[in-house]
């Protein structure tokens, strides 16, 4: 399973938790909208990312780990090539490089 997955139903849960508790959940609210966007943590800093994962659960001890995940090259590539992402986007933060795959078999003068 996908970390972006695992994010989306540790959030659901947590949603699920604070209702049954009557604790605010705002927050986690406002999360589950950002959610609807598989490139969101592409598109926020570092702490931002942090602080919205600790919000949902994730221990700090796995923080990195978790947004190297969320993050990752593989991850971006995938949704690019699903159209999720445009790699023109001003609002991203992280970016990696794209290549034209006709430009890859080009041959060279």
């Amino acid at each position: 399973m996908d970390e972006f997955k695992i994010i989306t139903i540790m959030n659901e849960a947590m949603l699920k938790l604070l209702k049954d508790k009557n604790n605010n959940y705002d927050k986690n609210l406002k999360i589950k909208k950002f959610l609807e966007d598989e490139a969101f943590f592409f598109k926020i800093n570092k702490s931002s990312a942090y602080e919205i994962l600790q919000t949902i659960g994730v221990k700090e001890d796995q923080l990195e780990e978790v947004y190297k995940k969320l993050v990752s090259q593989n991850v971006y590539y995938d949704l690019l090539n699903k159209g999720k992402i445009d790699e023109n986007d001003e609002y991203l933060v992280i970016k990696y490089d794209s290549y034209n795959y006709k430009d890859l078999f080009k041959k060279r003068k």
